[in-house]
């Protein structure tokens, strides 16, 4: 009796274990939803040429999903010393979609009034990519509607990797978070000084009369600090998330970023 009861539990065991997986999907199954409302410092942002549209769904194991889509209403702005930037949220009231993941990074979507529509699919580092051939609307169509990104909580991905999760926090993050705990003691301490700090290059935005300014994000805020450069050329070379030092005199906390002004780079 004891082989016979050891078979037994030897095929019972690989039940479950084949049970487990056949409950994994192919598919990215679960909760999405692209970001509700944003600000962006450039006006070729796909949100902003309402080429990408907003999506909230539910995704079955089978691929199939249910939500909700709409468009961005975006409004510019002009911010501090110049510095462009717009505004997007909602526009009006979600309106119903589905549709279904398939095999191979393809897959359909119907958006009612819209048709329907094949699209291209990645999920990777928690987010969904969708993409629709651009003239899905038809010949002639505007190019709008075309791409959706999202993320499991809605948020946008932050232009550098969250402080604290990728090497020692950097000395601008750490004078931002500072910032934000107390502003009023911040400013009391640095206001007019000057000082050297290192960060990671964000936006970079060409001004007027030949300066330029970048912005330093700090998590999931993309502009965190804004640095004002007289010579653009001295930083026309600092590439898109680099590492870089630089040496700044501090203005304000105004628009919940901090100005740093008259900036040049520390070799």
């Amino acid at each position: 009796m004891k082989p016979a009861l050891a078979v037994l539990t030897f095929f019972a065991a690989s039940g479950c274990s084949s049970g487990g997986a056949s409950q994994q999907s192919a598919f990215p199954a679960g909760n999405w939803q692209s970001v509700a409302s944003e600000t962006y410092s450039t006006p070729l942002h796909p949100v902003v040429t309402r080429a990408e549209f907003y999506l909230k769904i539910e995704v079955a194991n089978d691929g199939t999903f249910r939500g909700e889509w709409a468009g961005y209403f975006c409004v510019p702005s002009i911010g501090a010393y110049g510095v462009s930037t717009v505004s997007c949220r909602l526009d009006g009231k979600p309106e119903r979609v589905s549709g279904r993941f398939g095999p191979g990074g393809q897959g359909s979507i119907d958006m009612g009034r819209l048709g329907r529509s094949d699209f291209s699919w990645t999920a990777a580092a928690g987010e969904l990519a969708i993409d629709l051939p651009k003239d899905w609307q038809g010949a002639g169509a505007d190019a709008k509607y075309h791409r959706a990104r999202l993320t499991r909580d809605g948020k946008p991905k932050p232009a550098t990797p969250p402080p604290g999760s990728e090497g020692p926090l950097l000395s601008a993050n750490a004078l931002y978070r500072e910032f934000t705990q107390d502003a009023k003691a911040a400013l009391q301490r640095y206001a007019g000084r000057t000082i050297v700090l290192e960060g990671r290059r964000g936006t970079f935005i060409e001004l007027s009369g030949g300066g330029a300014a970048i912005h330093i994000a700090d998590g999931f805020t993309v502009r965190a600090l804004v640095l004002v450069f007289p010579n653009r050329a001295e930083v026309s070379g600092i590439k898109e998330g680099e590492q870089f030092r630089f040496r700044c005199t501090v203005e304000s906390f105004d628009y919940l970023y901090v100005h740093l002004q008259n900036c040049s780079i520390v070799r």
